[in-house]
């Protein structure tokens, strides 16, 4: 649990650290990004979440739309910072949009909490999800799920920094800011575990629960990304290379 709250910790600060290199020269290539880490979204969530998903539960696809919803409150909220839309403030006095930033972090939240690899035993015709991870650092994880929010997280990491730079806001609080944004997938993880081990008549739910709502939200996300990739909705041969590629990756990753 910890190692993936790390890398995903590192992959924001990542996406922080560009920003601050390169600025606004990574405008032309966030694109490019963005369609390679939407297409291998949808290879994952086709390939992988939604079998098991609908495996574990045939009810689950009340929760993916429950999921689908909460990414449409979530994006009027962030106003669609998600998937590479800047709005950078008209005046330098400009407050802090808590509203994005909340929005963003619990988006990381709900999204991280599956991460840690959840396996079903079948005993006498009951469905038993068990969480292992009594080994905080070396627990099993969903690798391709890791890497799936990994790719989508750098591009909002860098797109969250650059609004925080345009507010003028000191350097200290930007990445203070941006720390809190990387650490939710710790706080997703502790909480699903905690439900998970709850002990409670719905504990055995909760993994068919969070499974759900993260396509939900995965789904809303990378067709989002993939209709918006390009001036006009239009694909050019550099995004089509970059979707293929996305697809490709999706399908060897599951092999």
């Amino acid at each position: 649990m910890i190692s993936a709250s790390l890398i995903l910790l590192g992959v924001a600060l990542s996406g922080g650290l560009a920003y601050e290199l390169f600025g606004r020269q990574l405008n032309g290539r966030l694109p490019l990004v963005l369609a390679f880490g939407g297409a291998y979204l949808i290879g994952l969530i086709f390939l992988h979440l939604v079998p098991e998903a609908y495996d574990h539960s045939p009810q689950v696809g009340w929760y993916v739309l429950l999921g689908f919803i909460i990414q449409v409150v979530l994006e009027w909220m962030s106003k669609g910072i998600e998937h590479g839309h800047v709005h950078l403030p008209k005046s330098k006095n400009a407050t802090m949009p808590w509203g994005i930033y909340f929005s963003l972090c619990l988006h990381a939240l709900i999204e991280s909490m599956p991460l840690t690899e959840s396996h079903g035993h079948d005993h006498a015709g009951h469905q038993h999800h068990h969480v292992h991870a009594t080994d905080l650092w070396a627990g099993e994880m969903n690798t391709q799920l890791l890497m799936g929010l990994g790719l989508h997280k750098f591009p909002v990491a860098l797109v969250l920094m650059g609004m925080l730079a345009a507010l003028n806001l000191p350097r200290w609080r930007r990445w203070g800011l941006l720390v809190g944004f990387g650490l939710m997938p710790l706080f997703g993880m502790g909480v699903y575990e905690a439900l998970v081990h709850s002990g409670t008549a719905w504990s055995e739910h909760v993994p068919v629960v969070a499974s759900g709502l993260l396509i939900g939200i995965l789904i809303h996300i990378a067709t989002t990304i993939l209709f918006e990739t390009g001036d006009g909705h239009r694909f050019n041969q550099a995004k089509m290379a970059a979707v293929v590629l996305g697809l490709g990756l999706a399908a060897l990753s599951l092999g």
